[in-house]
């Protein structure tokens, strides 16, 4: 049972709802014409005046809580010291106007304190955001009908992840309501198994390409281009720096300076581009088939670390919006391959060649072809007793390829990776980052040996550099280091 005290068109709402909700309310005011249209179920008005009423003389034992709407807080506050004083166990909830008033209430026996102001400008907020994003969508829509004659095509960020693998799908679903074609590209490789069987349950082709002439020959083939968890032409991402996108959809921090387009959506406070498009495809109400919604659910997951970093309460509003449209099945499927063989000698070599600094750990794991072994590997790093910042690099064909991550809050690794080997060639956010630097005239070093060499040394000193450690003071690992280290060879 609740009881109201003051019955305004505020209290009038609650007790009407509560009474649909097959809740015992009174209601109590001192005019009988505030209960005037006010008959329902479960309800009783009772016309008393509020500051002398004995409240014993109601049934308190089957209150749950009291709930205070008198017009001053001066008379909230005198009624919910004598509710206090006589029954210390019952709830008391009161309106405040401001902060004053919700500190003073607050620290006088009221339990909970409700500022209306407060939730009319949340509402506000609310209304003013769902504008902004139907506003958006509208954007959105309008740019990809207009590709309705050769079509859209969607450009992936290289080495694309569950997310981008996601969001590239769902912005195909978005073309596919307007019935305009488009077909999906990537530069670099999938190599993880997780991201192989999400695109191979996924039942959709993505092509991969070689070269930025052949993204340059698509792109003019096309009548729209877009540009997905990435912003810049040519910044991890195989499109022509030439290029201009129309369409780009992203969540990473990023120089807006930069960035070009007809559309763009840019939102680094939220976790994953998955996130805005499960919005997109809310606002147009396209429901996700099964296999999209456990993919867009997949990398939001994956890209906020299983709702433990980067997380927003739109990240969180999108995975369950989709957790009951997804397959459970297939989830499982995507989230447990079995671990391939090069990962396993990645994993090794990164423990083998670890060199720590302090809180920070690298490893130079040489010659690679499966890129998308490096996070895992970093992350793995992070559970070694006293790291908080770990990058993994080694050599795939012409390029030297980066993962890093960091749990020290004090750390951007997207600013520390730019720092350290440019704009251009890393980014990412402020715990989680990765780079592709090209090797350039040492990639034409026949001598691997060599090459490895020059290659450790150029990325060591500039990730140390741009950490502001010193790599000439020699550090003397512990003795349970040495153990590790020796168990590893033997």
């Amino acid at each position: 049972m609740y009881i109201i005290l003051g019955c305004d068109e505020i209290g009038n709402a609650l007790a009407r709802n509560l009474s649909k909700a097959g809740e015992e309310t009174i209601v109590i005011d001192n005019s009988e014409t505030a209960f005037i249209g006010l008959k329902e179920p479960n309800l009783r008005t009772i016309t008393a005046n509020i500051n002398t009423l004995d409240f014993s003389s109601l049934p308190i034992k089957d209150a749950t809580a009291f709930i205070l709407l008198q017009k001053t807080s001066k008379d909230n506050l005198t009624i919910a010291n004598r509710i206090k004083k006589s029954f210390p166990d019952k709830i008391v909830l009161s309106r405040a106007t401001d902060e004053i008033e919700d500190a003073e209430l607050s620290g006088n026996g009221v339990d909970c304190t409700v500022q209306i102001a407060r939730i009319i400008t949340n509402a506000i907020l609310n209304e003013l955001e769902a504008a902004k994003l139907k506003k958006s969508v509208l954007h959105l829509v309008s740019v990809i009908q207009e590709a309705a004659s050769k079509g859209l095509a969607i450009f992936l960020q290289d080495n694309p992840d569950p997310d981008a693998i996601a969001s590239g799908c769902a912005l195909k679903r978005i073309a596919e309501k307007y019935h305009i074609k488009s077909t999906i590209y990537y530069g670099g490789n999938i190599g993880r198994q997780q991201n192989k069987t999400l695109v191979n349950l996924l039942e959709t082709d993505l092509i991969q390409l070689k070269t930025a002439d052949e993204a340059l020959e698509i792109t003019r083939a096309a009548d729209k281009v877009a540009l997905v968890e990435a912003s810049i032409p040519s910044k991890n991402n195989i499109l022509p720096l030439q290029i201009t996108p129309h369409i780009v959809i992203d969540h990473h921090e990023t120089d807006f300076s930069l960035v070009k387009g007809e559309f763009i959506e840019i939102l680094p406070k939220i976790g994953a581009t998955s996130t805005i498009m499960t919005r997109y495809l809310r606002h147009l109400d396209i429901v996700p088939d099964p296999l999209l919604a456990t993919a867009l659910r997949y990398g939001i997951r994956v890209d906020t670390g299983g709702f433990t970093r980067n997380t927003t309460t739109e990240d969180l509003d999108a995975a369950a919006f989709l957790s009951p449209l997804l397959d459970a099945e297939l989830l499982n499927q995507i989230e447990n391959p079995p671990m391939s063989a090069e990962t396993l000698d990645i994993i090794g070599r990164t423990i083998r060649n670890r060199e720590v600094r302090g809180s920070y750990l690298i490893s130079f794991v040489e010659f690679i072809t499966d890129r998308d072994a490096l996070p895992q590997a970093a992350e793995l790093m992070l559970q070694m007793e006293g790291i908080s910042t770990a990058l993994v690099f080694g050599i795939d064909k012409d390029k030297v390829q980066l993962s890093a991550r960091s749990v020290d809050s004090r750390i951007n690794l997207a600013f520390l990776l730019q720092k350290a080997f440019g704009f251009m060639n890393a980014g990412g956010h402020a715990n989680m980052a990765a780079g592709s630097i090209d090797l350039g005239i040492f990639g034409d070093v026949n001598d691997k040996k060599s090459l490895s060499r020059i290659t450790f040394d150029a990325v060591r000193k500039k990730f140390f550099s741009a950490a502001g450690i010193d790599i000439e003071k020699r550090e003397i690992p512990d003795e349970s280091e040495l153990m590790v280290g020796n168990s590893i060879k033997n």
